[in-house]
Formats: structure tokens, C-alpha cells, sequence
């Protein structure tokens, strides 16, 4: 519930206060965030499978039905698209860094035709596990999903979704600091024009430096379920939380993603700060206007009994 908050004020801000921009990592973010929602909504309507199955609520929809097999895909699906969404991000920050000069690799009309064609090709990648019949329902867990028993399809997506996307991060991030640091040799004399590019170039390093760390986070926040995986492939013992614990990972992981979202983009982190801003000045405003006021009874109420008692000493004196 959280992250579908926090995507759908993400989304109302790039509409509200930047929606006639042509800006790249805008539109990079805005597709990261709707990815984001419906991977959200999609484990949110496995979460109240599960509950109404727990709660002994049985319906139609919640049962071994197509629409179950085809959710338990487009989880894994939407999430691998949400994964190589931040691979779109790496690779315009190359673009940007290494091949500045060739204005077509980090144009808008380049990157909103790659939007698209990202998120196809990332619930495509999945598809095996539909075509080869992984999803199956699971009678303990009233929903469908491919089982941790199924080890080469489990293996098949947590290399896919997880391993790839960091892999391909870290060399991006590598070919970016061999870039600056040949940059920083070859050009001794810091020219205006170096400034600037040097300067941005920093910036771009640091959006790929929180790529990697935050892709770092979500690895570890899958720790628990590749722990549960291994112990399953040496032991043959399958733990039965394997699923909740799993799961209960993924919708932190979606929270931390769509707070990370705001940080590494760089309009909306200025746009949230200016919102705030304006709320803290228009409070400090009302509260200096209400300090002013309740001042100004209180001098009035002052005036008023020291009046009143000067008129009663008068008249005692009469």
C-alpha cells in the first residue's frame, strides 16, 4: 500500500509540475514508476489471495484459474521490467558521459521508443516459465507461482531478474570511471567547457554509484529467499515461510525502490525540496501571524483592565 502511495504522488508530481518537459531521466523515472505500480498492484492482489485463503474465503478468482497462472507470470515478468528500467537509466547516463557529442544517443524521442521495447522484452524474457508450464498453483499459499522446488526455473529467474541488471551496472559504472580518470589525464589545463562537463559527469557517476548500492540493498533484502533456496539444494528440506518471507522481502524492495526513484532524479528530488519548503515557510507564516495576533489581544485585554481599573480608581476617589 506504501509503494502505491508513494508511486502514484511520484506520478502526480512529473504530471502536476513537469508535464510539458522533454527531459530523459524524467521520462526514464515515469516509466520506472508506472512499472513500479503495477508490480505493486499485481503482489497486492497476491497478498489478498493468500489472506482470503488463510481466512477460509474462497472465491472463484482465488483458485487454480488461467488469471492465477497469468498473474504468478506477470509478477516475475513486471518485475524483470522493473530491473532493466534502471538499465535503461545506466545506459543513458553512458550515453550522456562517454558519447556527449552524438546528441541522438540520449535524445527523447530515442529513449521514449526504447520505453516500450524495455518493458516488452523484460516480460518476455520471463515467458519460458509460462510456456513450460513453472506457474502452478500452490494449495498452501493460495496463489500460483513457480515453486522453489522447480530449482532450474527458480535459478532461471533470480538470474535474470537480479544477476544481469547488477552485472550490467557494475561495468557501466567501471567504463564510467575509466572515462573521467582518461578526461582528468589528457586534460591538464581545467578549461570552462571541461568544467562543465566534468561536473556533470560527477553527477551522472554518482546516479550510477546509487544504481549499484540500492541494486546492493535489494540483493540483500533477497538474502533470506536465496539462503532458503540453498538449504533446500544441499538438504532437500524446504522451509514452509520459504513463500511469505520471499514475498514479504519483494514489498519492502518496492518501497525502498520507489523512495530511491525521488533520489536519483534530480528533478523531482528539487521538486519535493521546493514543496516542503513552501510548507515550512507557509507554516513559519501562519504561526508568526497567529503569535502576532494573540499578541495583539493580549495587549488590547492589557488595555482594557487598566482602563477599567483606572476608571474604578477614579470614581473611588470622587
Amino acid at each position: 500500500m506504501l509503494t502505491i502511495l508513494l508511486c502514484l504522488f511520484i506520478l502526480l508530481l512529473i504530471i502536476i509540475f513537469h508535464r510539458k518537459s522533454r527531459s530523459v531521466p524524467l521520462l526514464l523515472a515515469a516509466h520506472t514508476c508506472t512499472i513500479l505500480l503495477i508490480s505493486a498492484f499485481m503482489l497486492a492482489s497476491m497478498t489478498a489471495a493468500s489472506l482470503f485463503g488463510f481466512l477460509g474465503i474462497k472465491l472463484d478468482q482465488h483458485q487454480d484459474t488461467i488469471w492465477c497462472r497469468w498473474r504468478g507470470f506477470l509478477i516475475h515478468g513486471f518485475l524483470c521490467a522493473l530491473y532493466d528500467s534502471y538499465i535503461l537509466q545506466a545506459a543513458y547516463r553512458l550515453c550522456r558521459v562517454v558519447f556527449y557529442r552524438r546528441k541522438r544517443l540520449h535524445s527523447f524521442p530515442l529513449y521514449l521508443l526504447l520505453v516500450p521495447i524495455e518493458s516488452l522484452f523484460g516480460i518476455v524474457c520471463i515467458s519460458p516459465v509460462l510456456l513450460r508450464n513453472d506457474v502452478i498453483y500452490l494449495p498452501t499459499e493460495f496463489y500460483c507461482q513457480t515453486p522453489f522446488t522447480n530449482i532450474p526455473a527458480i535459478s532461471y529467474i533470480a538470474v535474470r531478474l537480479f544477476c544481469l541488471p547488477l552485472l550490467f551496472i557494475a561495468l557501466v559504472y567501471i567504463c564510467l570511471l575509466k572515462h573521467i580518470h582518461q578526461i582528468k589525464t589528457s586534460s591538464p589545463t581545467m578549461t570552462l567547457h571541461y568544467r562543465r562537463r566534468s561536473k556533470q559527469n560527477r553527477r551522472d557517476l554518482i546516479v550510477i554509484r546509487r544504481l549499484l548500492l540500492m541494486l546492493g540493498v535489494l540483493i540483500l533484502l533477497g538474502l533470506p529467499s536465496i539462503i532458503f533456496l540453498s538449504i533446500l539444494m544441499i538438504t532437500g528440506h524446504f522451509i514452509p515461510v520459504t513463500y511469505r518471507i520471499g514475498w514479504l522481502s519483494v514489498s519492502f524492495s518496492l518501497v525502498f525502490l520507489a523512495y530511491m526513484l525521488i533520489q536519483l532524479t534530480r528533478p523531482l528530488r528539487k521538486t519535493v525540496r521546493r514543496i516542503f519548503k513552501l510548507n515550512i515557510s507557509h507554516q513559519n507564516r501562519i504561526r508568526s501571524l497567529v503569535h502576532n495576533v494573540r499578541h495583539v489581544i493580549i495587549c488590547n485585554i492589557a488595555g482594557f483592565n487598566q482602563n477599567r481599573f483606572g476608571r474604578q480608581g477614579s470614581l473611588g476617589i470622587i
